[in-house]
């Protein structure tokens, strides 16, 4: 007989992964965190450039050709953003999976925190695509026709305004189907690594009669995601309000002009080192938030799936007991 899903404890995952395996957490946002380090090497001649040229404004730029001396260093750019690009695709499903094992493998520990290259990642990668393909091309279909009717509406000049009731009504309810169906298609990655396989069939079917609760599970976490970004905002606020008190001393804030702004980016540029400083300090924490992050929205899902989805073993150990 298939089992159920606390939603209690799915939501309690990831606190239970961030707050129990904290190294493994900051494994992952390290991890994650590698293509924008490779992104910063991509900004390297920019950074060369507002020195030389003693001009902030270069960095912001948005890395067309024009913002370059030479051609090369333009394809250089090219190169260093898609191997960013590539690298953060390969980091999101690094950690997707690790999470996932994470999840189930209760306080088991690993020494690798779950990150490996296997096929439970070769999986999960094919099944991420065939979901993101298929949502794309659902919600194409979908566009196209919430444009027909909005051209209907306004061509119309007011006259069929039903169209544009219609075209909202689309739009609304085709939300709220793919939020519905995202529990019940987030079950096939964990189905996956569980059994071993391209488990689409088996992922799908786990969330059957279940999807209510998936989709409860879904406004639950959004409801904790908004909580946890209200609760970094005041403590932002609170910081900076702190920052502040102590560094009204300094000076006139009113009198603080674009060129003093303009001196002090230009200092940070050619001595560099505090703010590397001040950074290595943070990293350890920026790198487990985002580790938590990720797992915020892939262990509950884990631990749904492990409780809708039988392992081989199991699924083996009670034919034998049906046919001694």
């Amino acid at each position: 007989m298939r089992r159920g899903f606390s939603i209690g404890a799915a939501v309690a995952a990831p606190f239970r992964l961030a707050f129990g395996k904290p190294l493994s957490t900051l494994a992952w946002g390290l991890v994650l965190m590698v293509p924008s380090i490779v992104a910063v090497a991509a900004f390297a001649p920019l950074f060369t450039r507002a020195l030389e040229t003693g001009d902030p404004g270069v960095l912001a730029t948005d890395g067309t050709m024009g913002d370059f001396e030479s051609f090369s260093q333009f394809v250089e750019f090219q190169a260093w953003s898609g191997l960013s690009n590539i690298l953060g695709l390969l980091a999101m499903l690094l950690v997707t999976t690790a999470v996932i094992r994470a999840a189930m493998a209760g306080r088991r520990g690993d020494g690798a925190a779950f990150l490996r290259f296997s096929k439970d990642e070769f999986h999960v990668a094919v099944i991420a695509i065939a979901i993101i393909v298929g949502t794309v091309a659902a919600w194409i279909l979908l566009g196209l026709l919430i444009l027909g009717f909005g051209i209907a509406a306004g061509v119309s000049g007011g006259e069929m305004t039903w169209s544009a009731l219609v075209a909202v009504g689309i739009g609304l309810i085709g939300v709220f189907v793919t939020l519905v169906l995202w529990g019940r298609l987030s079950l096939i990655a964990p189905a996956a690594v569980i059994l071993k396989s391209l488990a689409f069939d088996e992922g799908w079917k786990a969330g059957r009669g279940q999807t209510g609760r998936l989709f409860l599970l879904m406004l639950t976490l959004f409801a904790v995601t908004i909580m946890i970004w209200l609760a970094l905002v005041v403590l932002i606020m609170v910081a900076a309000l702190v920052l502040g008190a102590g560094m009204a001393h300094m000076g006139d804030w009113e009198a603080i002009d674009d060129a003093a702004v303009e001196a002090w980016m230009l200092a940070q540029l050619e001595n560099p080192w505090p703010m590397i400083g001040i950074g290595a300090l943070l990293l350890p924490v920026l790198a487990w938030i985002s580790g938590f992050s990720q797992a915020l929205w892939t262990a509950p899902f884990a631990v749904a799936t492990e409780g809708l989805v039988q392992r081989p073993e199991t699924a083996g150990a009670d034919a034998d007991t049906a046919n001694p």
